[in-house]
């Protein structure tokens, strides 16, 4: 009788451009045959979700994310409500997922964002991808909400930067998440737009640590000292990915055979 393996669902956290190193592990989980049954993410997390989910080449993308103009796709505006409105982001996401929808991806993913009227958490697991991506980022002061369906939505972050709870509701045996969160600063903050980055990262990390012990296996790589924006050390973040991947293999591995002998032991014993 064949073996059947665990099915895993991989929870990819928020960090803006710490973010990146979810390509270095999905590249490796991809080179080692490593199972992604289901994603779920928030933020940055749920750009590189679908983006894998769409069947993008991990390749591509990573020339893409270390060679592209990023300012290109900041659309600046005047501060009432955010500073970034997102529109230039959307195009982008819709070439590189081929014009699918959440429900037409190769693989279950996850969307999370926080309804800014009511606190609740937002999960997209249909309809337009780009609609739920340009939700899940929009860190709230730096990006403006997003209006949807008689809901005000900001990033997933606020309720979830790393959404186990949701990669644990899609039916799969296993969840392992990615946190990429950052360190805080020591140097105080310089402006009003330090403050905010600050203080959603508190907030974050708060939250994280109630996720993340949920998960079955949490990876985390040496991303910290990476700023949310600074997009330029994505080759940095990449790296990062990988090399935490690759060291992770070991405990990977131990966490499926774990499953599937106690799976076999509850089988034999008729449990």
């Amino acid at each position: 009788m064949r073996r059947q393996r665990p099915r895993i669902a991989w929870a990819l956290g928020g960090g803006g451009a710490r973010g990146f190193a979810h390509l270095g592990v999905l590249k490796v989980l991809k080179e080692e045959n490593i199972p992604v049954d289901a994603l779920s993410g928030t933020s940055m997390g749920a750009v590189m979700a679908v983006l894998f989910a769409a069947g993008t080449d991990l390749k591509y993308l990573s020339a893409l994310a270390t060679s592209i103009s990023w300012e290109k796709f900041v659309d600046l505006r005047f501060p009432r409500y955010g500073l970034v409105e997102g529109k230039r982001i959307i195009p982008l996401i819709r070439l590189l997922t081929k014009g699918k929808k959440l429900e037409e991806l190769e693989i279950p993913v996850r969307v999370i964002a926080t309804d800014l009227l009511t606190g609740e958490e937002i999960v997209f697991d249909q309809g337009e991808i780009e609609t739920a991506v340009r939700a899940s980022i929009s860190i709230p002061g730096i990006f403006t909400p997003l209006p949807y369906e008689n809901r005000i939505l900001v990033d997933g972050g606020v309720v979830a930067g790393v959404p186990v709870a949701a990669a644990a509701e899609m039916g799969m045996d296993l969840v392992i998440a990615i946190n990429v969160a950052g360190e805080l600063d020591s140097e105080a903050p310089r402006s009003v737009f330090d403050i905010l980055y600050r203080t959603f990262e508190i907030m974050s990390k708060r939250l994280d640590g109630i996720q993340t012990e949920k998960a079955d296996l949490v990876l985390s790589p040496e991303v910290g000292k990476v700023g949310t924006v600074q997009f330029y050390r994505a080759e940095e973040c990449i790296e990062k990915g990988e090399i935490a991947a690759r060291e992770a293999l070991p405990e990977i591995k131990r966490v499926l055979e774990e499953f599937q002998y106690k799976k076999e032991e509850r089988a034999e014993y008729g449990a």
